[in-house]
């Protein structure tokens, strides 16, 4: 054997090498993580938000089509109700719960909810804040009809 060197003789990584890159790995994927559910549950607001948003305009449209005024309340603090004013009977019904891929608590401002009207427009504005562990999102609706989402 013609002069071997030491290091032409070592082909591979040491022991201590290879904990060094799994452990900087580990530390890596564990911050990824954290970020991927926070954003998750961001989205998850998001996109109650959007549902809610959704469902204050199907509620003025059903106002419209019926001819009749339609009163959106908040029960408990994950379900919304569309009920026709006199008779009080349910329309619709929403609910963001944990069942639910849009899962969020409600709050409503005013918390007793609003009348539409047939015309479109509404007894009073209402706002409703949307909150998770990690997300807020906020919806308006005017008196007048118009639905915003922040």
């Amino acid at each position: 054997m013609r002069g071997v060197s030491l290091s032409s003789a070592r082909r591979g990584f040491s022991l201590i090498e290879l904990l060094m890159v799994l452990s900087i790995t580990g530390v890596i994927i564990a911050v990824a993580a954290t970020q991927i559910g926070r954003q998750l549950s961001r989205d998850r607001v998001l996109r109650a938000a959007t549902s809610v948003q959704g469902l204050l305009v199907e509620a003025s449209q059903l106002a419209v089509r019926r001819r009749t005024p339609m009163r959106v309340t908040l029960s408990g603090t994950s379900t919304v109700q569309v009920r026709q004013r006199a008779g009080d009977s349910l329309v619709r019904q929403w609910s963001f719960d944990g069942a639910s891929d849009r899962r969020a608590t409600l709050a409503f401002t005013p918390s007793t909810g609003i009348t539409i009207f047939p015309n479109g427009r509404a007894d009073t504005a209402l706002t409703v804040v949307l909150t998770s562990t990690t997300g807020r999102a906020t919806v308006t609706r005017s008196a007048t009809g118009v639905v915003r989402r922040q």
